[in-house]
């Protein structure tokens, strides 16, 4: 299959083709209702009528109803599908030509003839991408069509079998190990059928995808839930009997330790499910239990597919999915004060997202195998301490950070879409690095590192960014110092060439005085006035896209 054989598909013939079996199949529902009546032989009623009906053989048509139904609704779900497909290669073809290019029939992407137009690599790259993803969307539509024609030639369909989902066209999986403009393509390529389909029956091909609609991720997260209770409540009672019938309990086995995480999820489930409730308007863009100990999981205010400012939160060391709501309300202040300072600044048209991303596994001091330490003098105790210096969670955490930023970049319906990069504590070391794996389609715009232990930068370049679009902030008793003299994730954050902002008492230019920000926590946390603090403020001009009206 090629775009030219997409684009000579004949719509028109293949509606013909359902019109005429769908009035065959009324001709033969007609038939049979008639020859049941005649079976039945109404009008004769003694015992000689009950032996006749006995003896009568009506001709059996549901062989035939069964393969026309199929063939039926497949000629109709491939009109759909091949509208669809014509439509997104018409699509194509019309960008490449703003663009300067020409859409091979392969999906290779040329230069057209006539004036030259200057074509940035990241648009070639979109173009082929969603070329190949239309030819594969074909390709497995043939594939199809093919399968269901000879199930139905060969006499193997069943009555009712049309109306089973799951037969005629089924939707491909997803490109394994795709990158998110690859997700992003492979989501547009499908029709509305299949779309339908996958978020109904195959909801973890998409819910953890990056590059994937926000709204879809979502709808097939939450549709999980209950899967994921049922999958977890059995590990739970799987331990538990294992521990009851070993008469030396957990001593010698890692069961105790795995019933202790497995009740965790199922405690973290519930944590989610109430955020969903009281967030109608959230997104839960990634709900995974199974690649770890812990529960990963990121949660959206606001349309990031259509916010032209977006910002991701990155957290440290102890915080797990118990923490998120409180995330989630800091990004709900930090996306309110940024919506005001847009409407001061007379851009009411701006639209803001900020996500909390818990999409990794920050070191932690609770739990089996962890350092069960009190804490002390702002929550500096030796095992907190000790895990700030680890870097494989970070190491770990920081690609998958890097594709949810690429992910937004490309799902979103708003060209270039204003991103920054929250990180606070041991995140901000995990953010440096997602920063410094992003390639050369750097999708983050700004960043910002709070109460940092290192970030393994010294300035914007070695992150990618732009200069003067990177900031740091630390508060003057914040504990995190203790770990920074090390250098063992890097330089000091406050010895880098990252511009230094202000987390101290404070009147901001919009005429609020702010109060300062203490220890290691506060900096995105609201003031016991309603009003963030100084450094939650700086965070809301630089989400905007307004650095200037930070303070220094």
């Amino acid at each position: 299959m090629n775009l030219r054989d997409i684009v000579q598909w004949d719509t028109r013939a293949l509606q013909a083709v359902h019109r005429s079996l769908s009035a065959r199949a009324a001709t033969i529902r007609v038939v049979q209702d008639g020859l049941a009546d005649i079976g039945r032989l109404p009008a004769w009623q003694d015992d000689a009528a009950d032996t006749a009906r006995r003896r009568f053989r009506i001709v059996d048509l549901s062989g035939e109803a069964a393969a026309i139904a199929v063939v039926e609704k497949l000629a109709r779900d491939l009109v759909d599908a091949v509208t669809h497909l014509k439509a997104e290669v018409d699509g194509l073809r019309e960008a490449a030509a703003a663009h300067g290019m020409a859409l091979s029939d392969n999906g290779d992407i040329t230069d057209a003839p006539g004036p030259t137009v200057d074509a940035a690599a990241a648009q070639r790259d979109e173009l082929r991408s969603a070329a190949r993803a239309l030819i594969l969307q074909a390709e497995d539509l043939v594939a199809d069509a093919a399968a269901v024609l000879t199930r139905a030639a060969d006499g193997a369909a069943e009555p009712g079998e049309a109306d089973r989902p799951g037969t005629g066209l089924s939707a491909p999986a997803p490109p394994p190990d795709g990158s998110p403009l690859d997700n992003r393509e492979y989501w547009d390529a499908l029709p509305a059928a299949q779309r339908r389909e996958v978020i109904e029956q195959h909801p973890e091909w998409v819910g953890n995808r990056d590059g994937i609609p926000s709204a879809v991720r979502h709808e097939a997260n939450v549709s999980r839930f209950d899967d994921e209770r049922s999958r977890w409540e059995a590990e739970r009672a799987r331990l538990r009997d294992r521990l009851d019938r070993n008469i030396f309990g957990g001593s010698f086995t890692e069961d105790d330790a795995r019933l202790w995480y497995a009740e965790q999820k199922l405690r973290d489930l519930d944590d989610l499910e109430k955020l969903v409730r009281d967030h109608p308007d959230g997104r839960l863009m990634l709900l995974d239990l199974q690649s770890g100990e812990r529960t990963m999981a990121a949660f959206a205010l606001g349309d990031p597919d259509t916010a032209d400012h977006i910002s991701v939160t990155t957290p440290g060391v102890d915080t797990t999915v118990a923490s998120l709501r409180g995330m989630t309300d800091e990004a709900a202040a930090l996306k309110t004060e940024t919506e005001r300072q847009l409407d001061l600044a007379g851009r009411t048209g701006d639209t803001v997202s900020t996500i909390a991303w818990l999409g990794y596994q920050p070191p932690t001091t609770t739990g089996p195998g962890n350092y069960d330490v009190p804490f002390l003098d702002q929550n500096l105790g030796r095992g907190w301490l000790l895990d700030s210096w680890q870097s494989d969670r970070a190491t770990a955490g920081a690609p998958k950070l890097a594709s949810f930023y690429e992910g937004l970049d490309v799902a979103s319906r708003t060209p270039d879409p204003h991103i920054t990069a929250l990180g606070h504590s041991y995140g901000s070391y995990t953010q440096g690095l997602a920063l410094q794996d992003a390639g050369p389609r750097q999708p983050v715009d700004d960043a910002v590192f709070y109460g940092s232990p290192g970030f393994d930068a010294n300035d914007e370049s070695d992150l990618g960014l732009a200069p003067r679009h990177g900031f740091v902030m630390r508060a003057h008793d914040d504990p995190i110092t203790v770990a920074d003299g090390f250098g063992r994730l890097g330089p000091d954050p406050v010895q880098t060439h990252l511009e230094q902002l202000s987390v101290r008492e404070a009147a901001t230019p919009d005429g609020v005085q702010r109060e300062d920000a203490n220890g290691h926590s506060e900096y995105p946390r609201p003031s016991d006035n309603g009003e963030l603090r100084t450094s939650g403020y700086n965070m809301a001009v630089i989400v905007a896209g307004m650095p200037e009206l930070a303070i220094r």
